[in-house]
């Protein structure tokens, strides 16, 4: 019996001894999990794009009345860049299943050449949206086109208004859309434009 008894404690110093080794290998691999660098989910940040919705608005033939949909983005200095490669990507499917429209979609989604503010007034030069946009010169499609942009720009404090430009030419826009040039416009001056490129 004091065999077997010896080949028993033998056993169980063998049985504990690969528990402890068991525990340290547990440990340490713990360690190396709570160690290992987390990457950090990167940087968002929420503008608002803004469009009709027939469904919320008081009257379904208000062209001026536009309502803002939220878009998460990854982080950027360039947010006006931002907001308005949103806009003029138009509503997402579930958007339009809301009620919001648009006279802007995938078809438009180039049509931004650049953007900049000075001295509050942004500065948004398009691609020439004439061929993409051709019920933008109605009274409605005019009104749902301007009120769009212009809020989705007026969300920033840094803004307070905006001149348009078609490849670099405020008159191109203006008269596109029936209108002078005069002070609201800065009768088309095309220098501010210029020094944005």
């Amino acid at each position: 019996m004091g065999t077997a008894d010896g080949a028993w404690r033998l056993l169980a110093v063998g049985w504990r001894r690969a528990a402890a080794d068991a525990c340290l290998a547990l440990a340490a691999a713990a360690a190396c999990i709570v160690a290992a660098p987390v990457a950090a989910a990167p940087a968002t940040m929420l503008v608002q794009v803004y469009f009709n919705n027939d469904r919320l608005a008081a009257r379904a033939d208000d062209c001026a009345t536009v309502f803002a949909v939220p878009r998460q983005l990854p982080k950027t200095a360039g947010v006006a860049t931002a907001a308005l490669n949103q806009l003029f990507a138009g509503p997402t499917e579930a958007e339009r299943a809301a009620g919001y429209r648009s006279p802007f979609s995938a078809t438009t989604a180039g049509l931004l050449r650049g953007v900049h503010v000075e001295h509050g007034t942004a500065y948004v030069n398009l691609n020439d949206p004439r061929p993409l946009l051709a019920g933008a010169t109605s009274s409605c499609g005019a009104a749902e086109l301007r009120t769009q942009l212009e809020r989705t720009l007026r969300q920033f404090p840094t803004v307070r208004r905006v001149i348009f430009a078609i490849d670099g030419e405020p008159k191109a826009f203006y008269e596109w859309m029936g209108e002078s040039c005069d002070l609201s416009n800065d009768r088309c001056d095309a220098t501010p434009f210029r020094r944005g490129r």
